[in-house]
């Protein structure tokens, strides 16, 4: 069955997202991890205590560097075991070094190593395509490397960062997604997460054609305002009805 989550926009009150996401029917929210730690808007010290105290479902997304991946991993796991989450969202960037050919492998090496110490931990990885401004787990040949390599991985497939329609359908067959992150975009702009309907892409195609029958999550990354969100869920939910 599908659930549809929303992020937890850290420049609003913890509080304030929970009502939101129950007011709407929202089944988890996505909270954004990076370097610094989960952010969100309480003070820092109170950030895990306030997401446990309110119980809502919520899912770790962390933004992590290929070369502090391993040292995030061994600090992810005791906030999940705090949490109680068995899932785990990680967006892979390369900042610290310059993207090769070979960086994949590297990746594809490092995630191995996380998958290691997640595995006796009961906790799922999933892995977010990145897009073209930061070309790392990007293309199918990268994808393909990175889930013959580790198995026991998770995709999570960004809509917005595809290159075509043809490069998601490419992806696809390589590895069903198991999550979704929607947003609209235009597909002459690298990187942007618009409402759905703002952009230009035929998400009725995509689930009529590409992703149909689609079962499993499917979190709006948008940060705009209330009535955007809403709206996009409800451009979803339509397409769904009509989808199964």
């Amino acid at each position: 069955m599908v659930e549809i989550g929303c992020l937890a926009r850290f420049n609003n009150p913890y509080e304030e997202e929970v009502e939101f996401a129950l007011k709407n029917n929202f089944k988890i929210m996505q909270v954004w991890y990076d370097k610094d730690g989960i952010r969100n808007y309480e003070q820092e010290e109170n950030r895990l205590n306030k997401i446990i105290s309110y119980g809502f479902p919520t899912i770790i997304h962390a933004v992590l560097d290929i070369n502090e991946m391993e040292e995030h991993a061994v600090k992810l796991i005791g906030i999940l075991n705090k949490l109680k989450h068995k899932e785990l969202i990680i967006h892979p960037v390369c900042h610290s070094e310059n993207i090769e050919e070979a960086t994949i492998y590297k990746l594809s090496d490092v995630i191995g190593r996380v998958l290691g110490l997640l595995k006796p931990n009961g906790i799922t990885l999933y892995l977010e395509n990145n897009s073209k401004i930061d070309p790392i787990f990007s293309t199918s040949k990268e994808i393909e490397i990175m889930f013959a390599n580790n198995p026991d991985l998770e995709f999570l497939l960004d809509i917005a960062h595809i290159y075509s329609y043809e490069h998601l359908k490419e992806m696809v067959s390589i590895k069903m997604p198991k999550i979704l992150h929607i947003t609209d975009k235009y597909f002459n702009i690298i990187h942007e997460h618009l409402p759905l309907g703002q952009g230009e892409i035929d998400f009725k195609y995509i689930f009529d054609e590409i992703l149909y029958n689609y079962d499993g999550k499917i979190i709006l990354e948008i940060t705009k305002e209330d009535e955007d969100i809403i709206r996009s869920k409800e451009i979803v939910e339509e397409l769904l009805r009509y989808n199964q």
